[in-house]
């Protein structure tokens, strides 16, 4: 029987996509209104996505203990994705170092997600309230401190922590409960969605300066400047911004089997794939050829991304990620199976 919660495999196969499109629509020529949509995406996606990652740690604790084998399976993987764009910027010709504890490309969410399962445990040992308050207050101040940057991640890593503790925290049955109690919400939410989509697509450039902090990669003072010292006041602004954007949009995700929940349940595949492809589109010259387009041709970005997600997702590639990413779990499940066949 089919177990799937495709609820989860729907949600990430919709941030993928957002993925694709934030990391692609930056090497692109540059139209007010798609980067416009960038500062919208750059609101709630990676919130959401880290709120995903907190609900999936459960699991990280199992009787009481700390599942060292999924730890070192990411650690191995955050070399791996690391490693891959090294060598294949070098082949390309690119004078590139191999950057692992100061980081602030792509693989930054996997070492992100190592610092979050050791907090785990921490957070497991306090209520849920004085954990949420504990992430959020951490969240807030980190961004006082100069020497909290993109040295191990960890200004992502404490910024984000608050929804990654969100997810950690929530028992499904609540947010299950919640959502299809929300949704009579549905209509209220959809004209909010359309009206920020409107707003940032041609007054995006105002939200530029405060919306640098959803990068979360630099003190308050390199960003707000003479506005730091109420740098927490414009953090929050963005975590309560962040919360309902995420809630509205959950109130739209299928809860069944759909045609693209291949790309959710092979999600993994997608994020690291989608990485080398674009590193090899711009160290050949692709990108800097597109540029060169007219500037309709970029609205093109959109489904091309869809379509880059719906490639990048599928069984094949994801199943060789998966033995990549773990090869002696994989290889004791094919002998299980083997031996009930």
């Amino acid at each position: 029987m089919d177990n799937r919660d495709y609820f989860w495999d729907n949600l990430k196969a919709f941030l993928m996509v957002l993925v694709i499109f934030g990391h692609t629509v930056t090497s692109l020529r540059e139209v007010k209104e798609i980067t416009g949509l960038y500062y919208f995406v750059y609101t709630f996606h990676m919130p959401l996505f880290v709120f995903t990652s907190g609900f999936m740690a459960k699991t990280i604790m199992r009787d009481g203990k700390f599942r060292a084998d999924r730890f070192f399976s990411t650690l191995w993987l955050y070399f791996f994705f690391c490693a891959g764009k090294f060598v294949i910027a070098r082949v390309l010709g690119q004078q590139v170092g191999l950057h692992l504890l100061d980081i602030s490309g792509a693989p930054w969410y996997l070492l992100a997600l190592l610092e979050w399962y050791l907090l785990v445990p921490l957070l497991l040992s306090l209520k849920p309230k004085m954990g949420m308050i504990f992430s959020v207050l951490t969240g807030l101040f980190a961004g006082y401190f100069g020497g909290v940057g993109t040295y191990l991640t960890l200004s992502r890593t404490l910024v984000f922590l608050p929804f990654f503790a969100l997810g950690l925290y929530l028992p499904k049955e609540k947010l299950y409960g919640f959502l299809d109690r929300a949704k009579k919400l549905r209509l209220p939410a959809i004209i909010f969605l359309a009206g920020m989509v409107i707003y940032f697509m041609f007054f995006g450039d105002s939200f530029f300066r405060i919306g640098k902090l959803v990068f979360a990669n630099r003190p308050y003072r390199y960003v707000l400047e003479e506005l730091a010292p109420y740098g927490f006041l414009f953090r929050g602004g963005l975590y309560l911004l962040a919360v309902i954007l995420c809630v509205s949009v959950m109130l739209f995700i299928p809860h069944k089997k759909a045609w693209f929940s291949y790309v959710g349940k092979y999600s993994l595949s997608v994020y690291i794939l989608h990485v080398f492809v674009r590193d090899i589109m711009k160290h050949t010259g692709v990108f800097h050829w597109i540029k060169g387009l007219r500037e309709e041709f970029m609205w093109l970005v959109i489904p091309a991304c869809v379509i880059a997600a719906l490639i990048l997702g599928n069984p094949v590639f994801g199943r060789v990620m998966n033995w990549i990413a773990n090869p002696v779990r994989e290889w004791r499940n094919h002998r299980k199976d083997k031996l009930i066949i």
